[in-house]
C-alpha cells in the first residue's frame, strides 16, 4: 500500500499532499468544500482523517483517501484507509493467518481477490487442507486449555455442569480420577450441557461489561480514558504523520480538549506546518460554562495548584470559581508531553502558520483575543462563491423551494437552524425549557403559530436524529436536509440560537433572531445591526409575528444588515484562489517546495 511519497502529476510537477483532520462530524462539510477549492487550483493529493468516517463516504469521496479516527489508537504500524479500499498491509505470516481464519473457502477468494482465476484453482487444494488442519488444532488447543481448567477448578466445573462423573470417588486412583474426568468432560462437551455453560459464559462477560461502563462514568474512569486517548493518540498521531508524510495539516479548529493540538505540535517537530479554516467562532465562556458544575475542571487540589503555579494560562474564573481548561493531571501531562497552547481557553490559539479567517469582523475579534497579527488572514467565507451565485439568482431559487413543497412565493420566507441538544452533562438550571423534548415542542408550535402568513423550513443540526422532530412539521412548515449553507442566501428571516452559521445570514445581509434559548449570553454578534437576540418564547414569536406583519419594520432590519454585510464577509469566487495561495505559502514557509517548484504552481484565474 503506497501510502507516502511523491506522486508526480502528468505534467512532471510534483503534487502537494494535505491532511485534514476532522473530529467531529458537524465540520465535515465545511472541510470538504475546502478541499474542493484547494483542488480547483492546485495539483495536490488530499487525505482525511475522521471521526466515524464509513458515515461519509459516498461520491463526494471518490477523489480522496480516508482514514478512520480509530485507527490513531489501534496496535500495529499500518494505516489501512477506509477508502478507496485496499489490501492490507503486513507479513506473509499475519496474511496467511487471515486467509486461514475465512468462515469459508469463498471468504478466502474474497480476500484473495478475484482478478486471477488461475491463482485461486492453484490454491485451492492445499488451501482446504490448511483451513482444516488449522481449525482442528484450534479446537485442540480449546480443548486443551479448558480441560487445564477443569482439573485446577474440578469442583466448580463439575457445579456448574451437574455432573457427578466429574467428580470421582476419593477411593479411585489419581490415574483412574483424571481419565474419567477427561471422559466425562467431553461426553458433556458434546451434549446439551455445552450450552449451559455459554450461556454462564455470557451472563459473566455482560456483568462485567455493565461494571466497566459504571467505571467509565466516575471521575476517575473519565480522567482515565482522557489519559489514555492522550498517550495512545500522541504515539498514533506521530506514526500516522511519519506513514503519510503531508506537506500540510488543515484543521477546522486547534482544541486541547481533542487531538487537533496533538496533529499541530507534532507537525512541528517534523516540519509539517499547520492552518486552521475555523469552523465556528472561539469563545472561553463555551467551555467555561460548560464545565462550571463538573468537579473535574475545578481547580482545586495539589496537582491542579501545581499546575496553576507553573502554568497560569490553564485557570479561568467564571462566576466567583476557577476552573482548569483540562483535567489537573491531564492538563500537566499535556505540558511534559509539549502538547498544550499558548492560551487553552481560547479556540485555535496554537502554533498553526496562519488561521485562514472569513471576514474582517472576525480578523478583529481574534485580535482582541491575543492572536497573533501575523497569524491571521483574511481570505473570504469558503462558501463566498456559491453565497454570490445564488443571491444573484435568489428569486429562481425561491420559487423552486415554493414550487417543491406547494407554497406561495410571495409570502417571507424564514429558515430555522434548529439547535442541537445541550441538556446533556451541563448544569441546565438557567435554560428556558426543562428538557430537549419542551424546547422542540415550544420552537416549532411558534412557527406553527405564524399559519399561512410565512413560509418556513426547519434545517436540523447534524446532531439531531430526523425522528425526533417528525410530527411538527406542516401546510407552512417543512423539515429540510439540504445544507444550512445553501438554504441562507434563500431566506427572508434567519432563526437559530447562538449558532456559528448566523455569521453566514450576517454577510448575506439577511437579518437574524439569535434566540439564545440556553441562555449562554454570548456577545459574537454585537456588532451586527441585524442580529436581535431574544431569551424567551414570548419575546420570539412576538418578534417573528412583526417581522411577518410590519413590512416596514422588516424592511428597516433588512437594511441595517446590509449596512455591515461587508464587515461581516467577503462573497466572490476569489476565495479558492486566496485559500490555495495560502496553502503554498505556509508550505513554502517550511521549506517543503523550493522557489523554483513554488512557481510551477502558478494559481488558475477565478472563473
Amino acid at each position: 500500500m503506497a501510502t507516502c511519497g511523491e506522486c508526480p502529476s502528468r505534467e512532471g510537477v510534483r503534487r502537494l499532499k494535505i491532511l485534514f483532520y476532522i473530529d467531529s462530524g458537524t465540520m465535515w462539510a465545511h472541510c470538504l468544500t475546502a478541499a474542493e477549492l484547494i483542488k480547483a487550483q492546485l495539483q495536490v493529493d488530499i487525505v482525511f482523517m475522521i471521526v466515524d468516517a464509513r458515515n461519509y463516504l459516498d461520491e463526494t469521496m471518490k477523489n480522496y483517501r480516508v482514514y478512520d479516527y480509530e485507527s490513531l489508537f489501534q496496535a500495529g504500524c499500518g494505516f489501512a484507509p477506509v477508502w478507496p479500499i485496499e489490501k492490507t498491509s503486513g507479513n506473509f505470516g499475519s496474511r496467511l493467518r487471515n486467509l486461514l481464519r475465512s468462515r469459508s473457502l469463498q471468504s478466502a477468494f474474497r480476500k484473495i481477490g478475484s482478478r486471477s482465476k488461475i491463482v485461486q484453482v492453484t490454491l485451492l487444494p492445499g488451501l482446504f487442507v490448511l483451513m482444516i488442519a488449522f481449525r482442528v488444532l484450534r479446537l485442540a488447543r480449546t480443548m486443551r486449555r479448558q480441560l487445564h481448567r477443569k482439573f485446577r477448578v474440578k469442583k466448580a466445573i463439575g457445579a456448574l455442569f451437574g455432573d457427578p462423573r466429574i467428580l470421582s470417588s476419593s477411593r479411585a486412583s489419581r490415574s483412574h480420577n483424571a481419565l474419567h474426568a477427561v471422559l466425562g468432560y467431553l461426553v458433556l462437551f458434546l451434549r446439551h450441557d455445552l450450552s449451559s455453560a455459554r450461556k454462564g459464559l455470557r451472563g459473566v462477560r455482560t456483568t462485567l461489561r455493565e461494571v466497566l461502563f459504571d467505571l467509565r462514568k466516575t471521575q476517575t474512569g473519565q480522567l482515565l480514558q482522557q489519559l489514555k486517548s492522550l498517550f495512545l493518540g500522541a504515539r498514533g498521531v506521530e506514526k500516522f504523520l511519519r506513514a503519510i508524510q503531508p506537506d500540510l495539516i488543515m484543521l477546522p479548529e486547534d482544541n486541547v480538549e481533542t487531538l487537533s493540538t496533538i496533529f499541530v505540535a507534532k507537525g512541528r517537530r517534523l516540519n509539517i506546518p499547520s492552518m486552521v479554516i475555523p469552523f465556528t467562532i472561539p469563545n472561553p465562556l463555551e467551555p467555561a460554562r460548560y464545565y462550571h458544575d463538573n468537579l473535574m475542571y475545578h481547580a482545586r487540589g495539589a496537582v491542579a495548584r501545581r499546575l496553576v503555579h507553573r502554568h497560569p494560562k490553564w485557570r479561568f474564573n467564571h462566576e466567583g470559581r476557577d476552573l482548569l481548561r483540562q483535567p489537573a493531571l491531564k492538563a500537566s501531562c499535556q505540558e511534559f508531553l509539549g502538547l498544550s497552547s499558548p492560551d487553552p481557553w481560547v479556540l485555535n490559539r496554537g502554533s498553526a502558520v496562519s488561521i485562514a479567517l472569513d471576514s474582517d469582523a472576525q480578523r478583529d475579534l481574534y485580535i482582541k483575543l491575543g492572536f497573533p497579527v501575523e497569524q491571521l488572514k483574511v481570505i473570504g467565507d469558503l462558501n463566498g462563491a456559491m453565497f454570490h451565485r445564488v443571491l444573484s439568482h435568489k428569486q429562481r431559487f425561491v420559487e423552486e423551494i415554493c414550487s417543491k413543497y406547494g407554497w406561495q412565493s410571495d409570502r417571507p420566507l424564514i429558515l430555522c437552524g434548529f439547535p442541537p441538544d445541550q441538556y446533556q452533562g451541563t448544569d441546565t438550571s438557567r435554560f428556558e425549557f426543562p428538557d430537549y423534548d419542551a424546547l422542540i415542542e415550544s420552537w416549532m408550535g411558534s412557527f406553527s403559530m405564524l399559519s399561512t402568513r410565512a413560509n418556513i423550513l426547519v434545517r436540523p443540526h447534524p446532531r439531531i436524529p430526523l425522528e425526533r422532530l417528525s410530527g411538527f412539521d406542516g401546510p407552512n412548515v417543512k423539515i429540510s436536509l439540504q445544507p444550512t449553507a445553501e438554504l441562507i442566501p434563500l431566506c427572508d428571516l434567519y432563526v437559530a440560537s447562538i449558532s456559528a452559521t448566523i455569521r453566514w445570514a450576517i454577510a448575506c445581509g439577511i437579518p437574524v433572531i439569535n434566540y439564545d434559548t440556553y441562555r449562554y449570553r454570548y456577545a459574537d454578534y454585537e456588532s451586527a445591526a441585524g442580529v436581535i437576540g431574544v431569551e424567551d418564547v414570548g419575546e420570539f414569536r412576538s418578534l417573528m409575528t412583526r417581522f411577518v406583519g410590519d413590512e416596514k419594520f422588516a424592511a428597516d432590519l433588512k437594511e441595517r444588515q446590509r449596512g455591515v454585510k461587508d464587515y461581516w464577509g467577503q462573497l466572490d469566487d476569489g476565495t479558492g484562489r486566496r485559500l490555495s495561495a495560502l496553502v503554498l505559502d505556509a508550505v513554502a514557509g517550511a521549506g517543503r517546495i523550493n522557489p523554483n517548484e513554488e512557481r510551477q504552481w502558478d494559481l488558475r484565474p477565478a472563473e
